[in-house]
Parts: C-alpha cells; sequence; structure tokens
C-alpha cells in the first residue's frame, strides 16, 4: 500500500469516528445509585430492577454511517483489515448499547470479550481453569506466625491527592485531573483526562501503588498517546475490541511492578467464576451472597455482582462478560512480550502504548510507522521505560517454562509436611 492510500484510509476512519461525540460505554450500561439505595433497603431481598436509556434511531444511524465506512476501505494488506477492525469495533459497541437489558447483549459480550470459557492459543485451556488455578495456588495451606505489620489504609481523598502529586511530578508532563465522583462503581476508573475515585473507598499502599500502575501508567498513558497521532487520533480510543489487551496490559503492569497483591488477584480470578455463573444463569443475587459469604463487605458485594450484570439481564444467562478478560489478556500480553522482548524487537514492543490497540494490530501499526504515519508513544510505563530490565525477566522464565516442576515441588514436599506438622497446639 502507498504511503498516500494509507493517509488517505487514515483520514476516512479518523472522519467518520471523530463526527461525533463517541458514547462510553461502561457509562451507558452503569447502574445509577438509586438501584443500590433500592436494594439496601429492601434488605438484600430482591433482585435489582434495572432499565437503560437508548437512543435506537441514533445508534441505528450512526451503524449505517460507520458499515459505509468500514466498506469503503477496500483492501486485503494489514492496514486495511486494521482499519476495517476499527471501526467494526464501534459498530459492536452500539450493538451491545442496542441489545442493553435483553438476552442478546450476554450473546454479543462473549462475541466481543469472550466469556469463562473462552480458551486460549486454541488449546483446550479456559479462562476458568486459570482462575480456578490461581485460586487454589494462592490459598494458603499450611501456618505461619510471621504476618505483615498492620497499615491504616488511606481514605480516598488522601489517595486521589497522593495520586495527583504523582501525576504532577510526571515528565514529560501528563494532563489527568484526580477526581471523587459518587457514581463510580469501581474504586479508581482513568479516562484520558481524569481519574475518577469512588468516595467512602479505602487504599492500601499496594493498591494506591498498583492503581497507578493500572490506571495511569497504562489506560491513561494509551490514551494521550493515541489523541497526539497526527493522522490516527481515534486511537485515544479503541473500542471493546482492545479490551483484553488494555487490561492484560494493565495487570501486567501491576504483576511485574510487584503491586499484584493476592487480594487482588483473587478478586480478578473470582470475577470470571462470577461470569461463568452468571452464563449458567445464576441471578445477581446469587452472586451477591457468594461473595458476601466469601467475605466482601455487603456494598463491596453489591458493586463487583453488578459488573458482571450490568448491560445484561439480572435474572442471569446475559451477563457482561468484559472481566472474564483480564485475566485472559494478561496471559496473551505476557505470551506476546516472552517473544518480542527475548527478540530485541523494541521498537514493535513500544507500539503497544501508541493507543489503544489490540495485540492483533502490531503488523498494521508496524507498516504505518515505516511510512512515517504513525509516532512512537510519548508516554511510556516504567516497565518499558527499563527496557534493560525486561530481558533478564523473560531470558529466567523461558528456562522455567521448559522444566517439569512437579518432581522439583515432589523434593520439598516431605518438608512442607514437617512444616504443617509443626504448627503450635491451638
Amino acid at each position: 500500500m502507498s504511503v498516500e492510500k494509507a493517509k488517505q484510509m487514515l483520514a476516512t476512519v479518523a472522519a467518520v469516528l471523530g463526527a461525533r461525540k463517541s458514547t462510553n460505554l461502561l457509562e451507558d450500561i452503569a447502574w445509577n445509585r438509586k438501584v443500590e439505595a433500592e436494594f439496601f433497603e429492601g434488605g438484600g431481598a430482591r433482585i435489582p430492577e434495572v432499565s437503560y436509556a437508548v437512543d435506537r434511531e441514533a445508534l441505528d444511524r450512526h451503524n449505517d454511517e460507520l458499515s459505509r465506512a468500514e466498506a469503503s476501505l477496500e483492501g486485503d494488506g494489514p492496514i486495511a483489515v486494521w482499519l476495517r477492525a476499527v471501526v467494526r469495533s464501534v459498530i459492536d459497541k452500539n450493538r451491545l448499547l442496542l441489545a442493553a437489558g435483553t438476552m442478546e447483549f450476554g450473546k454479543i459480550s462473549r462475541e466481543i470479550y469472550g466469556g469463562a470459557r473462552s480458551t486460549f492459543f486454541g488449546l483446550p485451556v479456559r479462562n476458568i481453569d486459570l482462575a480456578e488455578h490461581l485460586l487454589e495456588r494462592l490459598r494458603i495451606h499450611g501456618w505461619d506466625e510471621a504476618e505483615e505489620r498492620n497499615e491504616t489504609p488511606m481514605d480516598a481523598q488522601t489517595f486521589a491527592d497522593d495520586l495527583t502529586r504523582r501525576i504532577e511530578k510526571r515528565r514529560p508532563p501528563i494532563k489527568c485531573e484526580v477526581i471523587l465522583d459518587e457514581h463510580c462503581t469501581a474504586k479508581a476508573i482513568a479516562g484520558m483526562t481524569k481519574v475518577r475515585v469512588r468516595p467512602g473507598a479505602t487504599f492500601f499502599k499496594w493498591e494506591a501503588e498498583g492503581l497507578y500502575c493500572h490506571e495511569v501508567e497504562t489506560h491513561a498513558f494509551t490514551a494521550h498517546n493515541g489523541a497526539i497521532q497526527e493522522h490516527a487520533p481515534f486511537l485515544r480510543s479503541g473500542g471493546p475490541r482492545t479490551t483484553p489487551t488494555q487490561e492484560g496490559l494493565a495487570v501486567f503492569s501491576e504483576l511485574y511492578n510487584r503491586t499484584l497483591a493476592t487480594p487482588r488477584l483473587e478478586r480478578l480470578a473470582l470475577r470470571v467464576k462470577l461470569v461463568e455463573m452468571a452464563e449458567d444463569g445464576a441471578t445477581f443475587l446469587d452472586l451477591y451472597r457468594l461473595l458476601v459469604e466469601r467475605g466482601s463487605s455487603p456494598r463491596d458485594a453489591f458493586l463487583d455482582a453488578a459488573r458482571v450484570c450490568r448491560g445484561g439481564v439480572a435474572t442471569g444467562g446475559s451477563p457482561f462478560t468484559k472481566d472474564a478478560c483480564y485475566l485472559a489478556g494478561l496471559l496473551h500480553v505476557h505470551a506476546f512480550l516472552a517473544a518480542f522482548v527475548r527478540g530485541g524487537f523494541r521498537d514493535e514492543t513500544e507500539l503497544l502504548f501508541c493507543g489503544r490497540i489490540a495485540l492483533e494490530d502490531v503488523s498494521a501499526l508496524a507498516s504505518l510507522r515505516s511510512m512515517g504515519l504513525l509516532s512512537r508513544p510519548v508516554h511510556r510505563p516504567r516497565w518499558l521505560a527499563r527496557w534493560s530490565t525486561l530481558l533478564p525477566y523473560f531470558a529466567f522464565n523461558s528456562f522455567m517454562d521448559g522444566i517439569e516442576l512437579a518432581s522439583v515441588e515432589a523434593r520439598y514436599r516431605e518438608l512442607i509436611e514437617r512444616a504443617e506438622r509443626a504448627a503450635p497446639k491451638p
């Protein structure tokens, strides 16, 4: 493809995606505070009744415009295929909104994000298998008198102030305001220019550091880098198709920076289990009660159950499956980095931060970069900026990957059994 042809196609996509203000899927399907208030006023005994305000005529018109643009992007090369996928992703977002509150919503969600039983790399290994493996590995079997020092978590305002200071110190500078937002369902959510923090939430130090890695150094960075792309400003928002890669990058950042603590990873794994239950017909109440039984506070249980039921049907069978793609995204991102970092492909690895993209977009983006139509990312997370620390990490892991660890673990079985028997008498 010629440079001029690529420019023309990029301009077409930029025009159709910039023609109207983009809707925010998560905001459009979020449950308002009234739903939560009514649930607890009723003693937490009734399935919430949720309605969604959808402008169907506007969404249908938008999809017609997008479909015409998609059809105009002819060609079988990586750039044309990628640009059609970019436009199709916005159509898919609109399809989700049009299906809100119906059983069809869950089907479309699985099509876009995958579900609890989606497999990896064509192998008979599923998201739920990874989640259950992690939940078992994280379970403590022995005893120990050693423990971490008691830590008083910081409140939402203190966390917001601390995050603001970190962002202001960032070089090169990045414009990103931190605000308290009572409508925020997660503890913190980052867009391109704003991080919203839930009032009343509390944060341990590892959570605060993890949220900086996840929300700022990943989600805010990719959005800012995408927005400043001269020929592809639409990369500031990748659409649903990029979510598994974006969340995978964010969780990898937590893992690599050693902020992915046990409670956080358990929660990510348990959310896959919640998606599986909802896919099999579990209701909002089933999910809520399970979470409370496992020790969640009533409000946290409500919010986590709502994450899975939002947009779909709270009576079961039609969940929002986005929460099943965090661990899947981490696995795919880790595999990508293992191959590209060990191969010394720093330029290609940096492409992951030139905007909000999916892993399969790298080929097209590399072509655009060679044409001079894609700029390097201005904002890079610490793990990527410190390139020399990445290769040792993956080099060692590559050797461990080839070892059958069962025999190694068996070597320590006797020692583990002795440790278990040495527990002090109650």
